[in-house]
């Protein structure tokens, strides 16, 4: 799974989202073989994608502000 730091999300931050696991079928389990609570995606080339820590939290951010 490729990842996406805070450079790259910022080059074009619609490109990516945060994903429930749990509400789409097609997402990876974790590499325990559990369903992931948040998992990126990029919507420009449609496959899941892994956020840097950096990343991740501002997206957690915006989810909670919704």
């Amino acid at each position: 799974m490729r990842k996406v730091d805070m450079a790259k999300y910022l080059e074009e931050p619609s490109r990516y989202i945060l994903r429930s696991g749990a509400n789409h079928d097609d997402a990876p389990l974790c590499p325990y073989g559990n369903i992931q609570q948040w998992i990126g995606y990029d919507l420009k080339l449609e496959e899941y994608v892994r956020f840097t820590k950096s990343v991740f939290k501002l997206l957690v951010q915006e989810k909670d502000s919704e």
